[in-house]
Parts: C-alpha cells; structure tokens; sequence
C-alpha cells in the first residue's frame, strides 16, 4: 500500500518530480564521465608501460627479479605455451631474452641493453615495426639487428654499417658478435632510446651460448580482463619451486606509486563534485518537502501516522534516485563508447610531450562496468541520504501549523 502510495505521489507533480530527477540524471552522467576519462588514461598510461617491458604478467626463472643475468634463464618450456594458449584472457605472449653488452663502432663504446624477440610476435605488442625510422624491422632468421635512434646517432652510423658486441656469455661463455644495422627505431623513453639493441632471439641465444633460453615470457591480457584471477591460474598449473610469477604492479611498483598519488588527486576532484551533486539535490528536496508542507499537514490531520508518513517520503525519495540514477547510467553509456572509439585527439605542446614518451597523444575512455555503477550507487545513495531530510521534517511535523502555511 505504502509502496503504492509513493508511486503515484511523485507522478502527481509531475514538473517537481522531473526537475529532482534531472538533478540527479545530469550528476550521475557527469560523474560517469569524469571516472571514465580518468580510468581511461591510467589504463592507457599502464598499457604503453608494460608492452615495452614486462608484461601485464611475466613468467621468469625464480630468482631471476632479484639477480637479473642471463645465467638465471630458463629452457623454453613448450607446455607453458600451450597453457597460455588456451587462456581466453591472454592475448599474446612473448618470450625474450635479456642481457647487457658493450657495442663498439669505430672508436666509440657504449654499455647497450641487448633484448633478443620473436620478431613477429614482438610487434603485435610493441608495434616496434612502426616506429622504424631509417631501414626495416628484424626478421625471423635475420643475421641483423636494430638500434634505438639515440645509440645510433651516438655511434654516428647508419643502416647498413656493422656494430660490434661483447658481453659474457651463459655460464662465464665469451660472447662476442659483429652484425649489421638492418633499422633504426625511435623509442618514446629517452633512456631506452639511448641503449637498445634489439636482435632475433635465435641469433641471440647464438651470440651468448644459450641455445634454447630465455629470461622471461611476457603476458598481454585481454582488455578488461581481471589480472589478479589470470595470474592466479597461471600459478595454479605452473611449477612455482620453478618459475615465478609477477604482475605489473609487483615489477614496477613506481608507476604503481604514481598512478595511486594521482589517484589521490582525483578522489579528491571528484568529492568536490558529489559535493556540489549533493547541495544540488538537497536543495531540490528542500523546495519540494516546503511546497508539501500543507499536504502533510493534512494527511497528519486526517489521522495518518507520521510514521508511515515518513516512510512514503522516503520511498518516493527512492523512487526518483533509482529511476535518475540509473538514467543517468543509461544515458552515460553511448557518450562513453563513442569517445572509446573515437577518444579526444591532444594537440599543441603536450602533443610534444606525449610524442616524446611514445605515447599516442589522446584521452581514451573507459567502459569497464564499474566505471559506470559505482558513480551511480554513490549518487544514489547521496540522494536517499538527503532524503531522510525530509522524514525528519514529518516527523517533527505540527498538523496545524502546516495546515495554515
């Protein structure tokens, strides 16, 4: 009855009802869109991060994090692969081999991080192909490699010229190799830009005599897959006296720490904004409880509770939050898929900036669905919160009073 009652109480003024909806429609969908845009970017930020490194999930030697040599590589173990393989979530992975050496042309040195790849599985991650500036990307079965731009002006040389390697094999192995530049990259990290030799990884495993190693598998996930539960197969059927698995967030914990921070900021942005939400609402619900006032004095009056009363009150309150809130929701989702498909283009100076690292200068957006519902749950609640206003305002009710105002 009660339920019934509140129902067609808000339909009864229907100008009041929608005004208090429209409040929380427009809060809901700018809130959305604001925690969207943010998830968005930090998604963005942690993607680009990880495919030139680790891996959203990287699968090593145990030890390996701690003493990162060559030594501590392990056999290619073609049953982890085909795990990975039936994993829907995973959708990519890619072994690499890693290690440090001296490159010498003519009468320069420089210390040089030597990253041995699957070329064609690499680039569906790095998209190392892409950013070839001079010459072309390594091959299955090359006897070549590529340089990062910065070392290559370093040396001062050019595609086609040959470079020289030594480092210390597996296992105390000389290793020691000449070979020619078949490309030159442009890295978005000014550091990495500055040291990276990139080879086939057969080639490499030649060079340091350590045929059939490698140091790492690195794991690309599915977007809006949940890491936590991947990782947790992943070492449900691995041998973890053996292998260690790492997130992202155990191998770099400073972007971790950044991104957390910036959180902080946010959190702090968006308060603000439930709080204006807030004000906004109990100001609607201030109106409409003053311009009832007559009514429930009446109601009281002719005998009703204020009890019950209050609870009518409450649930039209309910009514309306839910209906805007998941309107609001609703209305949300187009706008989001449009910008996730065609997310803001950023121009002028930080273009520059965001060129520099490599990054694609824009604001994607997020779907994930809790960037939807958790606006909506807080808005919603903030609105039945502000309502108890207006029970409270029953409660302490005086039936003659109101009757004459």
């Amino acid at each position: 009855m009660l339920v019934k009652m509140a129902w067609r109480n808000i339909w009864r003024n229907k100008r009041r009802t929608l005004i208090t909806m429209a409040s929380i429609f427009f809060a809901v969908i700018l809130a959305v869109l604001m925690r969207s845009a943010n998830t968005g970017i930090y998604e963005h930020m942690v993607h680009n991060v990880v495919s030139f490194s680790s891996g959203y999930i990287q699968v090593h030697k145990k030890g390996y994090w701690e003493e990162q040599s060559i030594d501590n590589s392990f056999n290619e173990d073609k049953s982890i692969y085909g795990f990975l393989e039936e994993q829907p979530d995973i959708t990519e992975y890619v072994p690499r081999l890693e290690s440090f050496a001296l490159a010498s042309s003519a009468d320069k040195i420089k210390g040089v991080l030597v990253l041995g790849v699957v070329p064609e599985k690499e680039k569906n991650i790095t998209h190392l192909d892409e950013r070839i500036v001079v010459g072309r990307y390594i091959r299955a079965g090359d006897r070549s490699l590529i340089l990062s731009e910065g070392l290559a002006a370093g040396f001062g040389i050019d595609v086609g010229d040959t470079i020289v390697l030594l480092s210390q094999g597996y296992h105390g192995a000389s290793a020691a190799g000449k070979y020619p530049v078949s490309g030159i990259v442009q890295l978005g990290s000014p550091e990495l830009n500055k040291r990276l030799v990139s080879m086939p990884l057969e080639l490499m495993q030649e060079m340091y005599g350590a045929e059939g190693l490698i140091s790492s598998v690195s794991l690309m996930m599915a977007e809006g897959s949940d890491m936590v539960t991947v990782k947790e197969k992943i070492i449900a059927s691995t041998d973890t006296l053996k292998y260690e698995i790492m997130d992202w967030k155990q191998m770099l914990p400073e972007l971790d720490q950044i991104i957390e921070g910036d959180l902080a900021g946010d959190y702090i942005v968006i308060g603000t904004l439930y709080l204006v939400i807030a004000f906004g609402v109990f100001g609607t619900i201030l109106m409409m409880t003053r311009e009832r006032m007559h009514e429930f004095g009446i109601l009281v009056a002719i005998g009703m509770k204020k009890s019950l009363l209050a609870r009518v009150v409450i649930l039209e309150s309910f009514f309306i939050s839910f209906i805007a809130a998941l309107a609001g929701m609703i209305g949300a989702m187009p706008v989001i898929l449009w910008f996730k498909e065609n997310p803001i283009r950023i121009g002028g100076e930080l273009k520059k900036i965001y060129d520099t690292y490599g990054m694609e200068a824009i604001i994607p957006f997020s779907n994930k669905a809790h960037v939807f519902s958790e606006q909506a749950v807080i808005v919603f609640f903030i609105s039945l919160v502000l309502s108890l206003y207006a029970a409270r305002k029953v409660y302490g009710l005086n039936a003659i009073e109101a009757i004459r105002s």
